[in-house]
């Protein structure tokens, strides 16, 4: 007894684990946001960049340092012949405060290259997140695909079971040969195999898109959209705004700045430091010499306390052109930049034209593929039809299923292509991010 419920608790706890998961496309959208890493990495990179921009912005601010330092020497220094320095425990303590007040507009470039690397990492999350929607809904769609295969295969074997029963009543009764049951049986026997494969790649679309959407490995997954929806109201819109257009046009910005970083190098710079100081505890042990011509030993103590100030200016004058170098050095890499963005903005044009283009062919494919399914359903229901009558042979029943067969299969896969058309054409043209 203990043993039956403890199978029962077991089939239990496997039947909560496998609990069936009701899942629309928006909903699969939003579970592959939320669990997938590369997103993570990528807010964690938006966070960095804030952070890089407020260490940016503290070079405006004044700097304030404080320092103390001790110091044990020993033997005692010699100065000239009789005096001496004592240096045991001499502390020296302070503070400075640094502002910087021109230093070739170095600090307000900064400023800009981290506002643009702000920009940078938001965009370069878009697009990773443009990626996992795609990869989300293509899984959603191909798992749906095999779906619809397994359901025509059953389908397929219906009909062969059926064709099965008759051909073996008509050889019981002598109509028909052994050779023709064994036929039947031998094609049963292949859909019953490639039913089994597309049962394996159920499997394989399942388990990559429960990793997809973060749930576990054995979680049923009830897919809730209909495939025969088409939107058929996309419109080319262009690529404006796909992230990786924006990253290039952020690179040329910043390679326009990095000029300024290194003109700024080669630029007089001006810096105020105030501080205040101290130390002590420095001994000088000398001898004099009194009027009555003894010598007498004494020592004396050194200490300072107080304020500092400075003016720095520094001016490059003669650096054998290395300035003039660097900067046409830089321009060239906004050239290059420039070159690329126009490179890139035809190739992601090109690319967003094309899918496109497929998206539209996707419509007379699903057209063509229907019409080529309801004749080849028409067609069968004669042949079978036709062959129940004795006027037709199994080899053309046969040959029929076939057709019909193919142009089923031919049709979903027409319908999934569409799907997944769309999805490129979204993508290519950065509109994947939208609800829709």
């Amino acid at each position: 007894m203990k043993i039956r419920l403890s199978i029962i608790f077991l089939s239990l706890i496997a039947t909560l684990q496998a609990s069936a998961i009701d899942l629309s496309l928006q909903q699969c959208r939003d579970m592959a946001i939320q669990s997938d890493e590369l997103i993570k990495i990528a807010k964690n990179r938006v966070t960095q960049s804030n952070l890089d921009r407020g260490i940016a912005k503290t070079a405006y601010l004044p700097k304030i340092d404080g320092s103390a330092t001790a110091l044990y020497l020993t033997p005692n220094s010699k100065v000239g012949d009789a005096m001496e320095l004592q240096m045991k425990g001499v502390y020296l303590a302070g503070f400075s405060l640094t502002q910087p007040i021109f230093t070739g507009l170095k600090i307000v470039t900064a400023n800009k290259l981290a506002g643009l690397g702000q920009k940078a990492a938001q965009q370069q999350m878009e697009a990773t997140t443009m990626d996992v929607i795609a990869n989300a809904e293509k899984s959603y769609w191909m798992l749906m695909a095999v779906r619809a295969k397994i359901d025509m295969i059953d389908a397929y074997i219906m009909q062969l079971d059926s064709i099965l029963s008759y051909t073996t009543s008509a050889y019981e009764l002598g109509l028909t040969t052994r050779l023709n049951v064994s036929r039947v049986e031998t094609k049963l026997a292949e859909l019953q195999y490639r039913r089994q494969q597309a049962k394996s790649g159920e499997e394989l679309c399942r388990l990559s898109l429960c990793r997809i959407i973060g749930v576990e490995e054995n979680s049923e997954i009830n897919l809730t959209e209909n495939i025969d929806y088409i939107n058929d109201r996309l419109v080319f819109t262009g690529i404006e705004s796909r992230p990786e257009l924006h990253l290039s046009m952020i690179n040329v910005t910043a390679k326009k700045h990095d000029v300024a970083m290194v003109r700024a190098d080669f630029l007089p710079t001006l810096g105020l430091q105030l501080g205040w100081n101290a130390f002590g505890n420095l001994k000088m042990k000398n001898y004099m010499m009194l009027d009555n011509g003894m010598i007498y030993p004494y020592t004396q103590s050194i200490s300072y306390k107080g304020f500092v100030g400075a003016l720095a200016l520094s001016v490059p004058i003669f650096h054998w052109g290395e300035g003039f170098k660097k900067v046409k050095k830089a321009k060239i890499e906004v050239e290059n930049a420039e070159l690329e963005l126009e490179q890139n903005r035809k190739l992601m044009d090109l690319q967003a034209r094309q899918a496109y283009n497929n998206y539209i062919d996707g419509f007379s494919l699903i057209e063509s593929a229907r019409k080529a399914f309801s004749d080849a359903s028409l067609n069968l229901e004669m042949m079978k039809d036709q062959y129940e009558a004795g006027l037709m042979t199994l080899t053309d029943l046969l040959d029929a299923q076939s057709q019909w067969h193919t142009s089923y299969s031919n049709l979903i896969e027409a319908k999934t292509q569409l799907k997944i058309n769309e999805v490129d054409y979204l993508r290519s043209t950065g509109e994947i991010a939208m609800e829709r």
